[in-house]
C-alpha cells in the first residue's frame, strides 16, 4: 500500500479542500520558480564561459564583447532577482493557507472530541482519568495541528522538490541522475523501520504525559487534603517518579532520532561525493559543461533535502498518528442519543416503576431484582446502610447509568425508549457530591435553565435556605464561588444544588442525601419549604437521617441491593426491623445531644 501520511486525517481535511488546493498550488508555483533558478545559473555560467573563450581567441576581450557579456549577465541576474520575489510571495501565500487549514482542523477535532465527551454515558467516565482525557484534548490535538502545518507542508514540498529536481537533473545528465538515486532504497527501508518504532514510542510518551496530567489535576483538586495530611513530600515523590519515566520514554525516542538523522546526512554526503567525482570527470572530458555541472549539483542539493527532511517528516507524522489513534479511541465509544423533545407537546406526569431491576458493576451485584411502583406526585424515601444501593437506584432513573437487567418505566414507557432530553428535562437531581462551576451563585443556580422569570433564582434560594447566607457573601448572588465552589461551605454548596434543582420546576425531584451537610434545624426548614414544591411532584428522598424521611408517603428500606422493608414511618417502627433500629439509635443520639 502506498505511503499516504494524511490518510488518517483526511475526513477532517475534506471541509477545507479549497485551502489545501490553493496552498498546494502556491507551493507548486514557488517550487517551480525555485527550480528555474539553477537552470538560469547554468545559462549564465555557460554564457560567461563562452564570452571568456571568445576573448581569449582574440587575445583579449574587446569592448563589444565586454558590453555584451555584462548585459547578458545583468539580464540573468535581474530575472533571478525577479523570480526570488515571486517565490517569496508564493511561499507567503502557501504558508497562510496551510496554517489556516491546520488551525481550522485543530478547532474541528477538538470541538468534535469535547462534544462527544459530553454525550458519553457515565459508565465511560468511571474507567477514565480526567488528566488523560484533558491530555487528548490539548496535547494530542496540538500534535495533529503541528503535523498538518509543518510536516504536511514538508511532505508536499519534499515531493514536489524531489520530482522537479530529478526531472531537470535527467535533462542535464540522466546517468548522473540515476547514480544520485542510489541511497533511496536504503532511506525508504530505514524510514519504515524508524516510523514503526517512533509510533510505538510516541504512544507510550503520550500515555505517560496523561498519567502526569492526571496526577497534577488530582493534587490540585485535593490540595486541602494534601496539605491537611502533610502528603506534600509523598505526592511530590510520586510525581517525580512519573516525570522521570516521562523523560526516559522521551530519551528512547531521542536515541532513535539520533541514529536516523545523522544516517540520512551520511548517505547524502556519500552520494554527493560520488557525484562530484563522476561529474568532475565528465566536465574534464567535455561531456558536461561547467554551467551544467554547477546546475546539476544545485539540483542534487535540492534533491538531498527531501531525503534529509524524511527524518522530521516521519517524526511528526508518527507523533500525529499516535495522537489521532488516542482521540479516535474515544470517538469510537458509542454516545448516548439525546433525541428531540418538545415539553409543550409531550409532558411527563411522574409515575415511576421498577420492574425486576438489577445492576452489576465490575461483576459485583449492586441491585438485585428491585420491584417498586411510585405513583405520580408521591413522596418516597429510601433509607439503609452505606452501600445498600440507594444512590445507584437514583442514578438509574435519569439514565446516568443503565440497568443490567429489568426495566424502569416513567408513565408506563420504558426509559430506554424515551429520548434522554425528555427524561432529564423532567428530573431535578441533587447528587451526594455537589459540583459547582467557577462562576457566580446566580449562574450556578440557573445552570441548564432558559427564559427563567425575574425573581426565580431568589425564590429558589429561599426554598433551599441559601438566602440567609447571601448576606455574609461579598456580592450576594453575584459572588464568584471559585473552582468547584471552593469558597462555600459544604452546606452552602448543597443548598445551592437544591436551589438549582428547584428552579427547573421538575416533575420528578431526586434528593440523594442532599441534606447531609446541613444541621438539623436547617434541614427541617428546608423540608418545610420544599413541601410546597414537592406537593405536585414525584419526589425521591435518599437519606441517612430518619428525620428527613419520616413524613414521606412511603419509605423503602434497602440492604445489600435489595428491598427488605417498606411502608409508612409508623408501620416500619412497629415492624421492629432495620428501620426501627435506625430510628431508635438516632432518636437516642438526639436525646443525648439535648442533655
Amino acid at each position: 500500500m502506498a505511503f499516504n501520511p494524511v490518510r488518517p486525517f483526511w475526513p477532517y481535511l475534506k471541509p477545507y479542500k479549497k485551502h489545501v488546493f490553493v496552498g498546494l498550488l502556491l507551493l507548486l508555483g514557488a517550487q517551480a520558480v525555485t527550480a528555474a533558478i539553477p537552470m538560469l545559473l547554468k545559462w549564465a555560467i555557460d554564457t560567461a564561459k563562452i564570452g571568456l573563450e571568445k576573448g581569449d581567441r582574440f587575445n583579449g576581450i574587446t569592448d563589444t564583447l565586454t558590453g555584451t557579456l555584462s548585459g547578458d549577465l545583468a539580464f540573468y541576474g535581474s530575472v533571478m532577482a525577479g523570480l526570488a520575489v515571486i517565490q517569496w510571495v508564493m511561499s507567503f501565500g502557501m504558508r497562510w493557507y496551510i496554517v489556516a487549514m491546520s488551525r481550522l482542523v485543530e478547532r474541528d477535532i477538538r470541538t468534535l472530541y469535547v462534544r462527544h465527551l459530553v454525550r458519553l454515558p457515565m459508565a465511560f467516565f468511571q474507567g477514565q482519568r480526567v488528566g488523560d482525557l484533558m491530555a487528548r484534548a490539548l496535547n494530542d490535538v496540538e500534535a495533529i495541528q503541528r503535523f498538518l502545518y509543518h510536516a504536511f507542508r514538508m511532505v508536499m514540498q519534499a515531493s514536489i522538490t524531489f520530482i522537479l529536481s530529478l526531472v531537470l537533473m535527467c535533462m542535464i545528465d540522466w546517468e548522473l541522475a540515476i547514480y544520485s538515486l542510489a541511497p533511496m532504497p536504503v532511506m525508504v527501508l530505514a524510514a519504515r523501520w524508524v516510523g514503526r518504532k517512533m509510533r510505538q514510542g510516541y504512544r507510550r510518551v503520550q500515555e505517560q504525559f496523561a498519567v502526569m496530567t492526571s496526577k497534577i489535576q488530582e493534587n490540585l483538586s485535593g490540595i486541602r487534603v494534601v496539605k491537611a495530611y502533610a502528603r506534600g513530600e509523598r505526592e511530590m515523590g510520586e510525581f517525580s517518579d512519573m516525570n522521570d519515566e516521562y523523560v526516559l520514554r522521551n530519551r528512547h525516542l531521542v536515541n532513535i532520532r539520533s541514529l536516523f538523522y545523522p544516517f540520512t546526512f551520511l548517505l547524502n554526503g556519500v552520494s554527493m561525493l560520488v557525484i562530484l567525482w563522476l561529474g568532475g570527470l565528465r566536465v574534464i572530458d567535455g561531456a558536461l559543461t561547467l554551467g551544467a555541472f554547477v546546475a546539476f549539483n544545485t539540483y542534487l542539493i535540492r534533491l538531498s533535502r527531501p531525503m534529509m527532511m524524511l527524518g522530521r517528516i516521519v517524526d511528526e507524522q508518527q507523533r500525529a498518528e499516535a495522537s489521532m489513534a488516542r482521540i479516535q479511541a474515544v470517538l469510537n465509544y458509542e454516545p448516548q442519543n439525546y433525541g428531540q423533545y418538545d415539553p409543550a407537546a409531550d409532558g411527563v406526569n411522574g409515575e415511576i416503576e421498577f420492574r425486576d431491576v438489577s445492576f452489576t458493576y465490575d461483576a459485583e451485584p449492586v441491585l438485585k431484582h428491585i420491584n417498586l411502583k411510585i405513583p405520580a406526585g408521591s413522596k418516597v424515601a429510601f433509607v439503609g446502610r452505606v452501600g445498600a444501593g440507594k444512590s445507584t437506584l437514583a442514578r438509574l432513573i435519569p439514565r446516568l447509568m443503565d440497568v443490567t437487567e429489568g426495566d424502569i418505566l416513567i408513565d408506563g414507557e420504558s426509559i430506554r425508549e424515551m429520548p434522554l432530553a425528555k427524561i432529564r428535562s423532567a428530573i431535578g437531581y441533587v447528587p451526594q457530591e455537589t459540583f459547582l462551576f467557577s462562576d457566580t451563585i446566580r449562574e450556578n443556580v440557573a445552570v441548564g435553565t432558559f427564559d427563567i422569570e425575574d425573581g426565580a433564582v431568589e425564590e429558589a434560594t429561599e426554598v433551599s435556605q441559601l438566602a440567609p447566607d447571601l448576606d455574609v457573601l461579598p456580592r450576594r448572588l453575584e459572588t464568584i464561588v471559585g473552582e468547584r465552589g471552593v469558597t462555600l461551605s459544604g452546606g452552602q454548596k448543597q443548598r445551592t444544588a437544591i436551589a438549582r434543582a428547584v428552579i427547573r420546576e421538575p416533575k420528578i425531584l431526586i434528593l440523594d442525601d442532599a441534606l447531609s451537610s446541613v444541621d438539623t434545624n436547617t434541614e427541617e426548614e428546608i423540608l418545610r419549604r420544599l413541601k410546597g414544591v414537592m406537593a405536585s411532584r414525584t419526589t425521591l428522598v435518599i437519606a441517612h437521617r430518619v428525620s428527613s424521611v419520616k413524613d414521606a408517603d412511603h419509605i423503602v428500606v434497602m440492604d445489600e441491593g435489595e428491598i427488605v422493608e417498606q411502608g409508612s414511618h409508623d408501620e416500619l417502627v412497629e415492624l421492629g426491623g432495620i428501620y426501627a433500629d435506625m430510628y431508635q439509635r438516632q432518636h437516642l443520639a438526639e436525646e443525648l445531644d439535648e442533655m
